[in-house]
């Protein structure tokens, strides 16, 4: 899959790509490239939502989504993924930087909330009809989660009828690996009751790079009292929440963490909640 998103990575320039005509011309780019992996079958591409860009001038940020069917040899599976381009009449790239603040654009862009965004499901502290919603991607292993996470669940739990607070789990198991068990095991602590767990493993010792689940397991249990087995973080329920957790991430375009959208829009400050409880 790797190799087929680098045909989207490269810039192109080139008059012959006559993209102001319309989203179908970049709809047959991405086909192009895609098609050069013979390897890949494509079953659609499409232009999921096209969004303006702030501050920018003649650039448009296009969402692609695309489904593929991959051929190994004799086995086959498919696949779904989405990507933004940012497009500008004959131009192409997938990478867009201001240059004077040196943010990459697509921190700034706010595609449309899934309309299930706010399910009681993620609903983790404060009222569901409190005046300010705010929607967290986060990973409790990410040192800037550990540092900003635990005062936002703070100020939510001393502010439930100002702020509710919509928990997403990101892990970034690329980083530190020992993550993915850890948001399994959050998950099962909710479904019992116990959503202090979350917090707790905020704060918890442990080594990021860690792989082995039963030690982390073992690590969880001796530092917290919260015993978790395989077969409960590996539950179907379980399965089933972190891939939406991580389809929404992707559908937001959401890529680090921490990330949180405060009534709906992103916000970068990630200290707007502050401003809700003055």
């Amino acid at each position: 899959m790797l190799s087929m998103l680098r045909f989207l990575t490269i810039l192109i320039i080139g008059s012959s790509l006559a993209f102001g005509a319309g989203d179908g011309d970049v709809i047959d780019f991405v086909k192009k490239k895609l098609a050069q992996n013979k390897g890949v079958k494509i079953i659609e591409v499409k232009v999921a939502e096209k969004l303006p860009i702030p501050g920018v001038k003649g650039w448009s940020a296009y969402v692609m989504e695309a489904k593929l069917e991959l051929k190994r040899g004799k086995e086959s599976r498919k696949i779904g993924f989405e990507t933004i381009l940012f497009v500008s009449k004959n131009l192409i790239t997938t990478e867009l930087v201001d240059r004077k603040t040196g943010r990459d654009i697509r921190s700034v862009l706010q595609p449309k909330l899934p309309e299930d965004i706010y399910s009681k499901s993620h609903l983790l502290y404060g009222n569901e009809d409190a005046e300010h919603k705010l929607i967290l991607f986060s990973d409790p292993l990410c040192p800037f989660c550990r540092m900003y996470v635990p005062g936002l669940m703070k100020a939510v739990k001393e502010h439930p009828k100002k702020l509710a607070l919509y928990y997403y789990h990101l892990p970034l198991s690329a980083i530190h690996p020992a993550s993915d068990t850890l948001v399994r095991v959050m998950e099962v602590a909710k479904a019992r009751g116990e959503k202090s767990l979350v917090e707790k493993l905020y704060s918890i010792d442990i080594d990021p790079q860690l792989k082995d689940e039963k030690k982390i397991l073992e690590i969880v249990e001796k530092k917290t009292g919260f015993k978790a087995t395989p077969s409960e973080i590996h539950d179907k329920r379980v399965e089933k929440v972190i891939l939406h957790d991580r389809i929404t991430a992707r559908k937001l375009l959401v890529t680090g963490t921490p990330t949180i959208f405060a009534d709906g829009k992103k916000d970068i400050t990630r200290e707007k909640y502050k401003s809700f409880i003055k």
